[in-house]
């Protein structure tokens, strides 16, 4: 209470708790969809959902180019200038047509390999082929979703994400009672038809910036929108195909069940650290592009952990001491031999969250290659070390890797953001 108190006027307080708001929301409808999985399809079931909702996240942002958080990024920039907004509108159109003909192609010529790749077997080629066509919505909904985020509108962005979330759901327990496993991957394929619906219901008016416009590329946002592609490319494809990569390898050396019991444990730590983003993305990003000097940006960064490494410290604790509670909650009594991951996971949850909030400096200053760079070594340090110590610890060995991974990675992180500052003051001096 008494570090509330001491906090109650901070921003950054405030947005916690707004962002909060609409995270829990989110997180009990996830977690009613994922403990209805594990009761009907137990771990093996629940590592394949996990598969095909990589692969959803994946060509999604194919769809999209990876372009939505420049929308974002530029909504807002240029929230006064009509005119030049209808240049982004125009722009981001004509990269998600380009990307969601490349989704279709892959998705609809490549529908039996996916199939006999994410599940073992040709018989869910339908899937894909439901994909290909219905991936452009997923791209017109993203893109809507970054210009209500770019315009601050919170709370419509809180209503928009949650009714989705609800029909997604809803599909999700119908189908996976009448139909087990093929309900639970036709639910997950059908996510972009109930965001067209969302769409339709509640961002009209944002959805037809992208439509009544004569699509083109403006030179005016055709490379500033294609720096985003190369920066989603190394954030969001990586992971999902490292993580695809990593399951399929559990699948193979281990079991199923196990691949299941890692994709529960991730999914659990999807929900706590979902708190995160509102933070990264409203603060921490508008906060450290006014900062020009290390020594401003060291007491910036204090401010943060100050309130930010309490809060995950204690609910980290709460998570690992009544884990076993969590996981017959949330799961059923065949995933009890899961709660061996948690250690690893939190610590090594707790290390990304210190780290992430060092990196998203080199986001708000446009250090696109420093930001490449490190985010592939990253993940390539999760994949060695995650096929290493599979092999020498079985499943417990993939969250010990987590961990090892983001140790590296936060040296890393902090000697690079010192490089960085370093490199600004040198040019500043040879401008002046």
């Amino acid at each position: 209470m008494k570090f509330l108190k001491e906090h109650k006027d901070l921003f950054l307080v405030k947005l916690f708790s707004f962002n909060s708001v609409g995270v829990i929301l989110r997180s009990i409808l996830g977690l009613i969809s994922q403990k209805l999985i594990a009761v009907f399809l137990g771990p093996e079931g629940v590592a394949l959902v996990g598969n095909l909702r990589n692969t959803l996240a994946l060509f999604g942002l194919g769809a999209t180019t990876g372009i939505d958080q420049g929308v974002l990024k530029y909504q807002s920039e240029f929230e006064e200038e009509p005119s030049v907004l209808k240049k982004l509108y125009i722009t981001s159109a004509a990269y998600a047509l380009l990307g969601s003909i490349i989704v279709f192609l892959i998705l609809f010529f490549g529908a039996t390999f996916w199939s006999n790749y994410l599940f073992k077997t040709p018989k869910f080629d339908y899937l894909f082929i439901i994909l290909s066509f219905t991936m452009p919505f997923t791209a017109l909904y993203n893109l809507s979703f970054a210009v209500i985020n770019g315009k601050s509108n919170y709370k419509k962005a809180t209503i928009v994400s949650f009714v989705t979330y609800t029909l997604v759901t809803l599909l999700i327990i119908i189908l996976v009672i009448f139909y087990q496993l093929s309900g639970a991957l036709l639910a997950v394929t059908l996510t972009p038809i109930t965001q067209l619906l969302t769409l339709f219901l509640f961002v009209r008016k944002e959805m037809y910036l992208f439509l009544n416009k004569k699509i083109r590329f403006d030179k005016l946002f055709k490379n500033k929108l294609f720096v985003f592609i190369i920066m989603a490319i190394a954030a969001v494809v990586l992971s999902n195909i490292v993580e695809l990569q990593l399951r399929n390898y559990l699948i193979k050396k281990l079991s199923a069940t196990e691949a299941g019991y890692w994709t529960s444990m991730m999914s659990l730590s999807n929900y706590y650290l979902s708190f995160m983003t509102g933070v990264y993305s409203l603060y921490v990003l508008p906060k450290y592009a006014k900062i020009k000097s290390l020594q401003v940006f060291k007491l910036e960064l204090i401010k943060i952990y100050k309130f930010v490494i309490p809060v995950f410290c204690c609910l980290f604790l709460g998570v690992f001491i009544f884990r076993m509670f969590i996981i017959k909650i949330l799961y059923t009594t065949e995933f009890l031999p899961m709660e061996q991951l948690f250690k690893w996971q939190l610590f090594g949850d707790l290390i990304k969250i210190i780290a992430v909030v060092l990196a998203y400096q080199f986001i708000a200053q446009k250090k696109w290659k420093l930001f490449i760079i490190t985010e592939a070594v990253s993940y390539m340090l999760l994949y060695i070390f995650g096929v290493y110590f599979i092999n020498k610890m079985g499943v417990e060995g993939i969250v010990f890797a987590h961990f090892l991974r983001y140790v590296i990675y936060l040296i890393i992180i902090i000697f690079t953001v010192k490089y960085s500052f370093r490199t600004n003051n040198k040019l500043d001096e040879i401008n002046d």
